[in-house]
C-alpha cells in the first residue's frame, strides 16, 4: 500500500506529531489557522506578486503574532532544534541551551499557469549531510487559498529525511498534499519538498510559510535587515526572541556581551545595563 501523508486535527498531541514527523518528514495539520485570520495576512500584506515574497513577518503582525508564534509550531520547533551543551569554566560545568529562531517567512504565490518548481531539501544552506545527526529545519505552510491538483499540490518525499545524499527522488516516490485553506504543512527541512504546476485558468494558489532553524546555526533570511527594528519593536518580546533578538546559549548573538533586546534598550550604554549570565 503506498505511503501517504498523516492528517492531523489543530489539537492532537505534539507528542505523537513529532513521532511521524521524525519517521516521514511531512505531517499536515487541518484546521491550523482560521480563515479569519489568513483574511488578516492578506489584508496587511496587500497586493502579492508571483513567486516567492519574502520577509513575511515584517510585513504582517498578524502573521508574526499569531501564525509564526503557532503554538504546536513552536512545540514542535523546541523539541527538534533545541541543543544543549556542557560548558567548562573554572572548574564548574553548566548546561547551555541554544533555543530556535526564525530562518525564514515568505509568501509563495502560484498564478495561473505558473510552472512548477522542483524537489529539494530545505536544508541545503546549512551544508548537512544526510542522513541528518540533528535536524537543521523545520517548516510550516498555511494555505491561505485551496491548495488542489489544479492551482498547486505540495509535492513532497515521504520518509525521505532518512535518506542519503547519494538517492535522488523519483517521479514514483513523490505525494502529492492537497491542502484546504487554513490547513498546514510541516516538514522537515531533510525532506524533498516542492510545487506542481498551477494549470488553473483562473484560479491562484497562496501559501504563507515559516522556516525555523537552531539558534547556533545562520539564518536563511538575515531577519535584521530583512524586517526593520521600527517595525520589530512593535512586536512581543517573544517574537523578536523567535526572530533572532536572544542569545544562543553560550554567547552566540551578543553584542557587547548582552542580550541583544537589552542592549537595544540601552542603546549600548554600559551604565544603564544591569548584566545577566550568558552561558
Amino acid at each position: 500500500m503506498p505511503a501517504t501523508v498523516k492528517r492531523f486535527s489543530a489539537v492532537a498531541d505534539p507528542h505523537e506529531i513529532h513521532q511521524y514527523l521524525k519517521a516521514d518528514g511531512v505531517v499536515v495539520i487541518e484546521g491550523a489557522a482560521t480563515q479569519h485570520t489568513i483574511d488578516s495576512v492578506i489584508d496587511e500584506v496587500g497586493p502579492i506578486s508571483e513567486g516567492q515574497t519574502f520577509a513575511l513577518a515584517g510585513k504582517s503582525m498578524t502573521f508574526a503574532t499569531s501564525l509564526l508564534m503557532n503554538p504546536l509550531y513552536i512545540d514542535l520547533t523546541k523539541r527538534i532544534l533545541t541543543d544543549t551543551c556542557i560548558i567548562y569554566y573554572e572548574n564548574e560545568r553548566t548546561v547551555s541551551t541554544s533555543d530556535p529562531q526564525v530562518s525564514q517567512t515568505s509568501i509563495i504565490t502560484a498564478q495561473p499557469g505558473s510552472a512548477a518548481w522542483g524537489l529539494r531539501r530545505q536544508d541545503e544552506c546549512h551544508h548537512i549531510t544526510h542522513p541528518a545527526k540533528r535536524e537543521a529545519d523545520i517548516g510550516i505552510a498555511y494555505a491561505a487559498t485551496d491548495i488542489t491538483a489544479k492551482t498547486g499540490a505540495i509535492r513532497v518525499v515521504i520518509g525521505s529525511n532518512n535518506w542519503t545524499d547519494l538517492r535522488d527522488p523519483t517521479e514514483k516516490e513523490e505525494y502529492l498534499v492537497e491542502l484546504r485553506k487554513g490547513d498546514a504543512l510541516l516538514w522537515l527541512g531533510s525532506t524533498y519538498f516542492g510545487q506542481t504546476a498551477n494549470t488553473s485558468t483562473t484560479q491562484t494558489s497562496i501559501l504563507l510559510s515559516a522556516i525555523a532553524t537552531a539558534g547556533f546555526r545562520r539564518q536563511e533570511e538575515n531577519q535584521y535587515l530583512a524586517i526593520p527594528w521600527e517595525v520589530a519593536e512593535k512586536y512581543p518580546t517573544e517574537v523578536q526572541r523567535f526572530l533572532g533578538y536572544s542569545v544562543s546559549r553560550p554567547y552566540g548573538g551578543s553584542v557587547e556581551h548582552m542580550e541583544p533586546l537589552d542592549f537595544l534598550k540601552v542603546k549600548g550604554n554600559w551604565s544603564k545595563y544591569i548584566p545577566v549570565d550568558l552561558i
